[in-house]
């Protein structure tokens, strides 16, 4: 299953996860166009967005991606 990777900053400010979790909602809106089903797992400093594919990256998406 291919997956693309949201990275957090590294610095602790307040509102960091919002920016993640805003980021990850766009780029699972993109892999929405192209795949039927996306999973979000967040993790510590980051995100893995697994979704279903040929494989291939979708065009405009690379990884991993940072969230500022």
């Amino acid at each position: 299953m291919p997956v693309v990777t949201v990275r957090a900053r590294q610095n602790k400010r307040p509102g960091e996860f919002d920016a993640l979790v805003r980021k990850c909602t766009e780029k699972a809106s993109d892999l929405l166009e192209q795949s039927d089903r996306v999973l979000v797992v967040y993790e510590k400093g980051g995100a893995s967005l697994y979704y279903e594919g040929d494989g291939a990256k979708p065009a405009g998406v690379p990884s991993p991606v940072r969230a500022s």
